[in-house]
């Protein structure tokens, strides 16, 4: 038993730890290479699709300025019309057809836009009450 000495025991149990803590060094410094890759990787990619989102960006603003230019133009026209068109007279109205035509339409357009039916639907699932019943 000689040839098992507690001193070799000692030894190869130390290089054993050091050879394990070793390999996680080297397995944590593979992840840090492989992490820094993936965020070098993900960079470009946000490069890119900020590339991407400045371009629309410029596309919108340009555009939206045209559209502000026009839309100016377009309220001053106006105003310069109603400034020189006389006043209308307190007795002239609108005839009582013309003015039921244009409720109407109101009415139509605000049901439309709600989803709702123009005109009141009465429920003919439900025959008609003839005898007063409850």
């Amino acid at each position: 038993m000689a040839l098992i000495n507690p001193l070799m025991i000692y030894g190869l149990a130390g290089a054993l730890v050091i050879g394990a803590a070793s390999g996680y060094k080297v397995r944590d410094w593979q992840c840090d290479a492989a992490y820094a890759k993936a965020l070098k990787k993900a960079e470009k990619s946000r490069v890119k699709k900020q590339e991407v989102v400045d371009d629309v960006s410029q596309t919108y603003e340009t555009e939206r300025d045209q559209a502000d230019v026009v839309a100016t133009e377009r309220t001053n026209t106006i105003r310069e019309i109603y400034k020189t068109t006389p006043a209308v007279p307190v007795d002239c109205a609108a005839p009582d057809a013309l003015r039921r035509l244009l409720e109407g339409s109101v009415r139509d357009a605000n049901a439309a836009a709600t989803g709702k039916p123009s005109v009141e639907v009465s429920d003919a699932s439900r025959p008609a009450n003839l005898f007063n019943r409850p």
